[in-house]
C-alpha cells in the first residue's frame, strides 16, 4: 500500500494529451503528496522540464502528431527519471531503457511506479 506521503515534496512533471487522463493522474500524484506539472503538448513541457525542482517525470508517449521523444532527452541529459504511461508498446521505448513502462489504462501502480523510480 502507498502512503499519501510517498512522494511528498517531489514535483512530477505529467506529459498526456487526454485532458481527462491527465487531470486523473494529476490528482493521484497530488493525492500521494507530488507537487505536478501537467502539459498536454512538446513545447509546454520542454519548458517545464527545466524547473529546477523538478523530481521525475510521467509521459504518454504520442502525444497527437508527435511523440514525446524531445522531452524523454531532455529528461535523460537532467539525469531525471521518468517513466511511460502509454497505451501501447514502441520500439523507441529501447532508447531509454532505464524508463519503466505502464499500459493505460491502470488504477493499480502509477503511485508506486513514480516512487520506485527514487529507490
Amino acid at each position: 500500500m502507498v502512503k499519501s506521503s510517498d512522494l511528498s515534496g517531489r514535483c512530477i512533471l505529467v506529459v498526456e494529451d487526454e485532458p481527462l487522463i491527465c487531470l486523473d493522474i494529476t490528482r493521484r500524484l497530488q493525492d500521494a503528496g507530488a507537487q505536478v506539472f501537467a502539459a498536454s503538448h512538446v513545447d509546454k513541457a520542454m519548458r517545464l522540464a527545466d524547473h529546477t525542482d523538478l523530481s521525475a517525470g510521467v509521459l504518454d508517449f504520442d502525444l497527437g502528431r508527435t511523440d514525446s521523444s524531445p522531452i524523454c532527452w531532455k529528461l535523460v541529459n537532467r539525469d531525471i527519471p521518468f517513466l511511460f504511461y502509454t497505451a501501447r508498446i514502441h520500439t523507441a521505448f529501447q532508447q531509454w531503457p532505464a524508463a519503466p513502462v505502464l499500459l493505460k489504462p491502470t488504477q493499480q501502480g502509477l503511485i508506486a511506479s513514480v516512487a520506485a523510480l527514487f529507490r
